[in-house]
């Protein structure tokens, strides 16, 4: 295609500059002619970027505001692709994703600047970057770089180390379009951001509403206190993850279950809530759709259902969305009928590009045609998804996805450590919380090996129950059961 989602959001700056565009809570203001000048001003700085392995890139490394948001325009007028960086990430994190994917340029800012930066990288304060007074009118669709990487989406690690999958800016473009026919954003909406615009779940839905005119309101850091009062007053649409839904629940409780006015829709992802929470929410915003999708990285969200007080069911994550192909694969390969379980995969009218210098783990990544989840679900009568389980060894806390296999790497870094694996259990808070069950070499602290993590992981990964073992439970065949490792770890002390 000729058009980008920079040209997009050009058009708006165009064809009406005086419209508020951004809003950051308790900071900047921005129309879109503004946000234009903004975009301009930044491409300017990251033009140069020269091209490393995987061609030109640029790390991005910047806290919740109207640069987290526009620099992923920046990159596409500049003609180099965005490599999102998660911010709550250790150094050595940091570090490796800015090594794997070459990035020769950290665009970045307080307080991050010194954080995890290899020799040779240059690194650029977003706040040094000035912003011209005047850009001249905006010319689209001559750039032609439709095809050519877009963004850079690093997903944990299931070896240990994560992957960068790839998307063209055409993909993300129809992608994006299609996520806003789904979950229809139009002008009349502001959306809030109440999570980081590292994830492309949050960036995507932002670029999305710009793309259609829509304002973009941004919180700098999730409160539910501030949140409540921007849906009960001000915004109309939201991506809430369950960990945010239940602070959400907890504060308007509090405060006496006032009317929540203003809001209108509301998407819940990136971890299974109960049932009661979902009826919960339904009772706190009366005047909103509450919504549901399911997706992953490289499939973007692949079903949506809005809930009914009637119809409610657990795990269920509702139909296919359009340009999806969702199907669920029984062990043989075979699509699994009705009520029985399989992994998920789908096919798409876009998907993502493969995986950065991984050819192998691209490869890996399709079956049957379809790009594979790594979730068990199981198909109902009515045409609706339930995920039941996870095939892949990962934890989602908070929204975050933990995989073990990085964890344990971590933990096994420790001179002190023998073996070690790494669950999750359920947590009333935050969905799931990272646990781990250790064999010692000798004398080892649990709370020492906690501190040799956070040194090493985002505080989201650090285990936050450790417990010592003479042995980890095994099978016949010597394979560790994770399933009573959780068990274990689950029993009350006695």
């Amino acid at each position: 295609m000729r058009l980008t989602l920079a040209d997009t959001v050009a058009v708006r700056a165009r064809s009406q500059p005086g419209h508020e565009a951004i809003r950051v809570l308790g900071g900047t203001r921005l129309t879109y002619a503004e946000c234009w000048r903004r975009v301009v001003g930044l491409a300017e700085v990251l033009r140069d970027a020269p091209a490393g392995p995987h061609g030109a890139m640029v790390g991005l490394l910047l806290p919740n505001g109207a640069d987290a948001v526009l620099a992923f325009l920046a990159c596409q007028m500049a003609g180099v692709a965005a490599v999102p960086i998660n911010s709550r990430l250790a150094p050595p994190e940091i570090r490796f994703i800015l090594e794997d994917s070459g990035a020769a340029i950290l665009l970045t800012a307080d307080p991050f600047l010194a954080t995890g930066v290899p020799d040779g990288v240059r690194v650029i304060d977003a706040a040094t970057v000035s912003t011209p007074a005047s850009v001249p009118r905006a010319i689209v669709g001559e750039n032609g770089s439709g095809a050519a990487t877009g963004v850079v989406g690093y997903t944990s690690g299931t070896t240990g180390f994560p992957k960068g999958a790839l998307w063209s800016n055409d993909h993300w473009l129809t992608h994006l379009m299609r996520w806003g026919w789904e979950f229809g954003l139009t002008a009349e909406q502001v959306l809030l951001v109440p999570g980081p615009l590292f994830h492309l779940s949050y960036a995507g839905l932002s670029l999305a509403a710009l793309a259609i005119g829509a304002r973009v309101d941004i919180m700098p850091a999730f409160e539910p206190g501030p949140a409540l009062d921007e849906l009960s007053e001000r915004a109309t649409f939201a991506f809430l993850v369950p960990a945010m839904t239940g602070m959400l629940l907890e504060e308007w409780r509090r405060r006496g279950e006032p009317e929540v006015a203003a809001f209108r829709f509301m998407i819940s992802s990136g971890a299974p809530g109960p049932l009661s929470m979902t009826k919960e929410t339904m009772r706190m915003l009366p005047n909103a759709r509450v919504t549901e999708a399911y997706g992953w990285t490289e499939g973007g969200w692949v079903t949506f259902e809005v809930k009914r007080a009637e119809t409610l069911l657990a795990h269920s994550v509702g139909w296919p969305t359009f340009g999806n192909d969702v199907q669920v694969f029984a062990e043989d390969g075979t699509p699994a009928p009705v009520g029985e379980p399989g992994e998920v995969g789908v096919r798409a009218l876009t998907h993502f590009d493969g995986y950065l210098g991984r050819p192998d783990a691209t490869e890996a990544a399709w079956r049957h045609g379809y790009v594979m989840s790594g979730d068990i679900g199981i198909w109902q009568p009515d045409g609706r998804l339930c995920i039941v389980d996870r095939k892949k060894d990962m934890i989602i806390s908070g929204g975050e996805n933990v995989y073990t296999a990085e964890v344990e790497r971590i933990l096994h870094e420790h001179p002190l450590v023998l073996e070690a694996a790494v669950v999750g259990l359920p947590d009333a808070r935050w969905g799931e919380r990272v646990a781990a069950m250790v064999v010692p070499r000798g004398e080892l602290d649990p709370d020492d090996l906690a501190g040799f993590c956070r040194n090493r992981l985002a505080g989201y990964k650090v285990p936050r129950q450790i417990e010592l073992r003479d042995e980890l439970p095994r099978n016949s065949m010597g394979k560790v059961q994770k399933f009573r490792i959780v068990k274990l770890l689950s029993e009350p002390a006695s």
